[in-house]
């Protein structure tokens, strides 16, 4: 049973860091975007 929940925990961690990833990615996408159109 633990073995299961160390398991599902590093899976969760591995699921937010891409969430995280492909978060910043498109915020950053996103600024960089409109900074071009203030311009």
């Amino acid at each position: 049973m633990e073995i299961l929940l160390l398991m599902g925990g590093m899976l969760l961690i591995i699921i937010v860091a891409v969430v995280v990833a492909a978060v910043s990615s498109v915020v950053s996408a996103v600024a960089a975007s409109e900074e071009d159109d203030e311009d």
